[in-house]
């Protein structure tokens, strides 16, 4: 009666230490688990601003620059574009941009702009243009690229090499089987852009001369230009207020706000400048 007594007092130990083994194994597991957990959970919690912020760092230059600008403060234009000069920091001839923010709904499309512009002195910018139709003469004359089939091969292939596409109506259906390329960059014909036409050589004429394609994006903002750095403030101005007493011409009716809530004037690559807007009236 002894022995079997022994067998099952070993084997209760046995079974005890296996117990505490797993009890343990479990204990070890459970908290990786929760270190893991709150590992995650603070990855989580970091946005991805904060992220971005961390691996951001002005140069010293550029944080001397952003000194000079009053955050909370809203510059007359002089003010402003003087601002903007002073703080370009590019080696390059920079563009003076503008950012406007809308008081529309940008999910209405009858509350969406778009429109072209033309700057009374000129954008400072250097326009690649393609052009599908018009007469190929004057249009290479006036140093544009003219559309081919073969142009139309190199679009689906990726081979984009243009800042605007103009195309006469004819041409229309045979650039629909691009639109999916060129769409979602910005450069399909359309005939609110003035990019659809049965005159592609006076588009090409008024590119050159200064004309802007202004839209509104989702935020809903528009991004555009008014020139270059080294253009005199007074041209500047005059093509800010252009562009400003053109986007106000296009308010959608029904629409009780101001259609301008807040605009920011910046040079490529430079700190933003708030602007009053009752300044420009």
């Amino acid at each position: 009666m002894g022995r079997p007594r022994i067998k099952v007092i070993d084997t209760a130990i046995e079974l005890e230490k296996i117990e505490k083994k797993v009890e343990k194994k479990l204990e070890i597991s459970t908290e990786g688990e929760e270190k893991i957990s709150k590992q995650a959970g603070a990855v989580k919690k970091t946005t991805p601003k904060e992220r971005f912020q961390k691996k951001v760092s002005h140069s010293a230059r550029y944080k001397s620059l952003l000194s000079l600008i009053d955050k909370n403060k809203e510059y007359p234009i002089s003010q402003a574009l003087d601002l903007v000069k002073k703080t370009t920091s590019t080696k390059f001839d920079s563009s003076v941009e503008v950012h406007i923010n809308l008081n529309i709904d940008p999910t209405k499309s009858e509350q969406l702009i778009r429109k072209t512009i033309n700057l009374p002195n000129g954008s400072g910018k250097t326009i690649r243009v393609l052009v599908f139709g018009g007469n190929l003469k004057e249009l290479k004359n006036l140093g544009a690229d003219i559309g081919t089939e073969s142009s139309l091969e190199q679009i689906e292939n990726g081979k984009i090499n243009t800042d605007k596409i103009i195309a006469t109506p004819d041409w229309m259906p045979k650039l629909a089987k691009v639109a999916k390329i060129l769409g979602p960059k910005g450069l399909m014909p359309n005939p609110k852009s003035g990019t659809v036409t049965e005159n592609p050589e006076k588009i090409v004429k008024d590119l050159q001369g200064g004309m802007i394609e202004v839209k509104t994006e989702k935020a809903p903002v528009i991004h555009t230009i008014v020139g270059k750095a080294t253009l005199t403030e007074d041209k500047l101005e005059e093509n800010l207020r252009t562009l400003i007493s053109e986007i106000q011409r296009s308010k959608p009716e029904g629409l009780k706000k101001p259609l301008i809530r807040s605009v920011y004037l910046s040079s490529t690559m430079g700190p933003s400048v708030k602007l009053d807007i009752s300044s420009l009236s």
